[in-house]
């Protein structure tokens, strides 16, 4: 017994010496600690620790000396039985949440309808796999996914979202470059979401509300278009909704990993786009505001409740950091938190930015929407409200958590709030719509009639047609090129040694994509590589000539002669000139 006592005191010993340095190298200056930290490296530089970067390293020692004193802290009171008894209790809620997800006999017919559903939103969304790659989606895998390290560790632009590029990088590993490999994890996702609206829909309503949604979320042409571009926001509706499927859970069972679930899908809704942190905050208002007002079963008190509220979100925004660390520390704090499209509006300027913002957003979901389904989603959308109590299973309606914390986020941050910033409320706000026109269905007064389940079923069927309208379709749609690919394949027809390629934004990622998914040489110009024939591409929609493009991203005009340019082609909205050097 001595003897353990005594391992145990040196064991504390050091864990308390280790945080008390970690403490001390979080408060000295970078020109102390840059030396201190390379005395421990090989060659005598430790090349990550930058003026610009010190801020992190900084804040990694202290929450590293937090965690060593925590440690010691066990270690001297003896209290390990706690880490086996948390993680004993993990494991058994873990077994009792896999058994919730286990379907009842009662469920399969309704699972059915889903499986059909996704069927479905598979269908529509294949319409647009193969279609032009945009900048963003081009940028992102040219500059981000084509490599796992340059995923984890560049942001010089926001174009990174991050485990977004990884996913990408992964299925861009496993089935090549071709632009359905490169969108398929948002592709995933945006087919995802309708089992997930499902899910949700069931636990807060009823099971044909749940379908009604995903049928909507299925066929939304919004969420098509961002579920065929390469892009994280699908991945951040999908995590929406099963955070906010979780949080009803947790609310009505006490469920510890369900909690760890919530903080580690918070943190990967973060690490793909810091957007989530809109239905985080909508999570964490409602789970509040639910606990306040209906009590503290199955808890033992409304604070035990709390205890597992904050301990999650601490643990969500802990994870957030890890995930991050290696961007802070090789692009630094500024390139994530700082940069100029995350730089708030002016005060003056927020609410005229954003009503322009949201009449954007406001086409965009309305986009191929007959008039007559928008009233109607708008009439749902009222008597959800109105019919709350008596339609939904939670006494506290999600959309006033979703209200007051978006309301309060746009004024403490004032972002530049685009349309693609609120793709994760569009499937709640169908979810919502869809409660209030099918939920007074069931208080119709023909009892015996299920009328919910006919006009869903009806919906569905008439999916079935229109998809097998659509599907035959798919192979000649799927054979169109787009304008910039056009134009590669031109090149790639005529090229030799010496080319050069001039291309200017916003054309220039989706030319450098289509250019290596064709196996072009690295003829990309580069301003000082000399080159004997210049490949010009224009494209006068963007307000560009020969000589901007040239004066933007070629060499020196004078090393061009300007009267050999010949047009050589004109490919939807591209032309071609070929040059020669003077």
């Amino acid at each position: 017994m001595r003897s353990r006592r005594f391992i145990s005191f040196i064991f504390t010993g050091l864990l308390a010496l280790f945080a008390l340095a970690l403490f001390v190298a979080a408060c000295l200056r970078y020109e102390t600690l840059k030396p201190l930290l390379s005395a421990f490296t090989s060659d005598g530089n430790f090349n990550s620790l930058k003026p610009e970067n010190t801020v992190v390293f900084k804040a990694l020692f202290a929450v590293g000396g937090f965690i060593s004193l925590a440690l010691a802290a066990l270690t001297s009171l003896q209290r390990w039985t706690l880490v086996g008894s948390f993680i004993k209790t993990l494991w058994g809620d873990m077994v009792i949440f896999f058994r919730f997800l286990t379907p009842s006999k009662n469920d399969l017919g309704y699972l059915v309808a889903v499986f059909v559903i996704m069927v479905l939103a598979v269908i529509y969304r294949l319409e647009f796999i193969y279609s032009s790659l945009h900048h963003d989606e081009a940028y992102t895998i040219m500059a981000f996914a084509h490599s796992l390290w340059s995923a984890v560790t560049d942001y010089h632009l926001p174009n990174n979202h991050v485990f977004h590029s990884i996913l990408v990088y992964l299925s861009t590993q496993l089935f090549g470059i071709q632009p359905w490999a490169v969108r398929l994890p948002a592709f995933s996702a945006g087919v995802l979401l309708s089992p997930a609206v499902y899910a949700l829909g069931k636990r807060f309503y009823d099971h044909w509300t749940g379908i009604a949604a995903a049928l909507l979320v299925a066929l939304s042409p919004a969420l098509i278009g961002y579920s065929d571009n390469a892009r994280g926001y699908t991945l951040v509706a999908l995590f929406t909704l099963l955070l906010l499927n979780l949080g009803g859970l947790v609310c009505t069972t006490k469920n510890t990993f369900a909690w760890v679930l919530i903080s580690l899908i918070s943190a990967l809704g973060m690490y793909t786009v810091p957007v989530m942190l809109f239905p985080f905050g909508i999570l964490y208002v409602w789970l509040f505001l639910e606990n306040l007002t209906e009590g503290p079963s199955p808890y033992r008190s409304r604070w035990d409740f709390l205890h597992y509220w904050l301990i999650s979100g601490f643990g969500a925004a802990f994870l957030t950091l890890l995930f991050y660390t290696p961007i802070l520390v090789y692009s630094g704090p500024q390139k994530l938190i700082g940069n100029a499209f995350v730089t708030p509006l002016p005060r003056g300027a927020l609410w005229v930015t954003l009503a322009h913002r949201f009449s954007d957003t406001w086409a965009e979901w309305t986009f191929r929407v007959p008039l007559m389904v928008i009233i109607l989603l708008l009439i749902g959308l009222v008597l959800s409200l109105v019919f709350h109590r008596q339609l939904s299973r939670h006494r506290i309606p999600v959309q006033l958590a979703a209200t007051l914390w978006i309301i309060a986020l746009l004024i403490i941050q004032r972002p530049n709030a685009w349309s693609k910033v609120w793709v994760f409320l569009l499937p709640l706000l169908l979810l919502w719509a869809t409660a209030g026109l099918v939920g007074p269905l069931r208080l119709n007064l023909f009892k015996s009639i299920p009328l919910e389940a006919i006009v869903v079923i009806l919906a569905i069927g008439w999916g079935i047609w229109h998809a097998a309208w659509l599907a035959p379709q798919l192979s000649e749609l799927w054979l169109a090129h787009g304008a910039e690919e056009r134009a590669v394949m031109y090149i790639k027809s005529v090229q030799a040694v010496g080319d050069k390629i001039v291309v200017a934004p916003p054309d220039d990622a989706p030319v450098w994509y289509y250019a290596e998914l064709h196996g072009i040489p690295n003829i990309i110009y580069g301003r000082d590589v000399s080159f004997d024939r210049l490949f010009v591409l224009v494209d006068p929609a963007e307000g560009q000539s020969l000589e901007m493009v040239i004066e933007a991203r070629g060499p020196d005009i004078e090393m061009v002669n300007m009267t050999s340019c010949e047009l050589m082609g004109t490919f939807s909205k591209m032309q071609v000139y070929e040059c020669i050097h003077k």
